[in-house]
C-alpha cells in the first residue's frame, strides 16, 4: 500500500519526474559504475545476447532490435533514410514538436513531405489518415508518433493501424520513444513497419542509446532505399549485432545498464510496466480534478500528463520554484512556454516519489494563489491521488 505524502516537500536528492530522462534504479546505477570492458570481448557478446533476446520480447516482435549508439533522434532518422528514397512522398502526423521532428528529417533527405496538422494538445482520426491516402496513392510511408511528447498527447496507433491494411504499399513507421513500454504497442500484432524507441524512457537508463526493429516489409525497402547513410546503415548494423558486435564502437556502459533494466521488465512482466503508468497517470489525473486543474490533452498519454496552468501564474516560475526545492519537472515547448507543466510517469518511480511531487506541486500553487488553492483544497486531491496509487 501507498505511503501518505510527507507533510512537507523535501527530498536529499534530486526527484526527477520528466518523461524523459528518468530516476535511475540502485541496480542500474551500480552496472553504470562497473569495471571497463571492451566491447570485442566475450563478456560483452554474452550480454549482447541477452539483451538483443529481451529487446525484441519489449518490442511484442520477431524481427530483430538493432540497438544504435544515439538518442531517440538518431533512430528517427535511420528509420527514413533506411527505408526511403528522395522524392518519394510520404504523410506526417504533426501535433507538435516530435511530429515536426519527422517532418523535418523526411525533408532533410529530400522527401516530399504532406502533413496532416492536429492542434496541440489533440489527436487526428484514422478517416482523416485514410481520406489523404485514398486522394495520393504514391505516399510510401506515414510517420507518426505513438505519443506526442510535448503535449502528453497519445495518437490512435492500433486504429490507424486496422486503416493500412488496405494500404500494403504504405510503411507504417512510429516514434515509439516515450512509448514503448509505457503503452500498449505491439509491433508484430500491429503491422508496424518501423518502430523506434530510446533508452532514457522506459527502458530507465541515461541518454545514449536507441533502439529500432524493421518489419520483413521494411527491410525489402532498405534493399531500394536510395538515401544517403554511413553510421546509420542498419543492414550493416544488423549483420555486427547478428555476430553479437556492434558495426562501431559500443557504448559497453549503457549497455551493461541496459541488461540490468532489460531485467527488471521482464521479471516485473511488461503489462505490469504499462499497467504502472497508467495508475500514476489516473493518480495525476484525479489529483488535477480536485484542485480544479485542466489537462492538456484531449488524448492523455500514459507517460506523462501535461497540466495547464491558470493563466494568471507563470508555469515557468512554479518550475523553477520547484527546482529550487529538488523537484524536476517538464515544461511546454515552443507555442506552449510557461503555460503547461509535465509530470512523467515512466521509471522506477515509487508511490511515495509520486505524492511527494503531487505534494510539492500542490504547495507551489498555494503559495502562488492562496484563494484558489486552499488546505481543503488540496488535502482532497491528496487524498484521491493517494487512493489511486494504493495498489503499486
Amino acid at each position: 500500500m501507498a505511503k501518505p505524502p510527507f507533510k512537507k516537500f523535501k527530498t536529499k536528492d534530486p526527484l526527477l519526474l520528466t518523461p524523459g530522462p528518468v530516476l535511475l534504479s540502485p541496480q542500474v546505477k551500480r552496472a553504470l559504475s562497473q569495471p571497463m570492458w571492451h566491447h570485442r570481448s566475450s563478456e560483452f557478446k554474452k550480454t549482447l545476447n541477452q539483451i538483443s533476446s529481451d529487446l525484441k520480447t519489449i518490442f511484442q516482435t520477431k524481427e530483430p532490435v538493432v540497438i544504435l549508439n544515439s538518442t531517440g533522434t538518431g533512430a528517427m532518422e535511420a528509420a527514413i533514410s533506411n527505408t526511403l528514397s528522395p522524392k518519394e512522398e510520404v504523410l506526417c502526423v504533426c501535433a507538435g514538436k516530435f511530429g515536426e521532428r519527422w517532418k523535418e528529417i523526411a525533408q532533410a533527405f529530400g522527401i516530399r513531405v504532406h502533413s496532416i496538422n492536429a492542434p496541440l494538445g489533440q489527436t487526428i482520426s484514422p478517416e482523416q489518415i485514410e481520406r489523404v491516402l485514398k486522394k495520393n496513392r504514391r505516399i510510401k510511408a506515414l510517420l507518426i508518433s505513438s505519443c506526442e511528447t510535448s503535449t502528453a498527447t497519445e495518437h490512435p496507433i492500433k486504429e490507424i493501424s486496422h486503416i493500412l491494411k488496405k494500404y500494403p504499399h504504405v510503411l507504417f513507421i512510429v516514434d515509439g520513444i516515450t512509448g514503448v513500454g509505457a503503452m500498449k504497442l505491439p509491433m508484430d500484432r500491429w503491422r508496424i513497419d518501423v518502430l523506434v524507441a530510446g533508452s532514457q524512457k522506459s527502458f530507465m537508463i541515461p541518454a545514449g542509446l536507441s533502439f529500432i526493429a524493421l518489419s520483413k516489409k521494411a527491410w525489402s525497402a532498405r534493399e531500394i532505399s536510395t538515401c544517403p547513410r554511413y553510421y546509420f546503415d542498419l543492414k550493416k548494423e544488423r549483420e555486427a549485432q547478428d555476430k553479437r558486435q556492434t558495426a562501431f564502437s559500443s557504448s559497453v556502459t549503457l549497455i551493461r545498464a541496459l541488461k540490468e533494466s532489460l531485467s527488471f521488465i521482464k521479471k516485473q512482466g511488461l503489462s505490469a510496466s504499462i499497467s504502472k503508468c497508467q495508475t500514476l497517470k489516473k493518480s495525476t489525473h484525479v489529483f488535477c480534478e480536485q484542485m480544479g486543474l485542466t489537462l492538456f490533452s484531449s488524448r492523455p498519454a500514459n507517460s506523462v500528463t501535461a497540466i495547464q496552468i491558470p493563466k494568471a501564474l507563470s508555469a515557468g516560475q512554479i518550475k523553477k520554484s520547484l527546482e529550487q526545492k529538488g523537484l524536476i519537472l517538464a515544461g511546454g515547448q515552443g507555442l506552449l512556454k510557461d503555460k503547461i507543466l509535465r509530470i512523467g510517469h515512466i521509471g522506477p518511480i515509487q508511490p511515495s516519489d509520486h505524492l511527494m511531487a503531487l505534494r510539492a506541486l500542490a504547495l507551489e500553487l498555494k503559495k502562488k494563489a492562496p484563494r484558489d488553492f486552499d488546505d481543503k483544497k488540496i488535502k482532497t486531491a491528496l487524498k484521491s491521488a493517494t487512493k489511486a496509487v494504493q495498489k503499486l
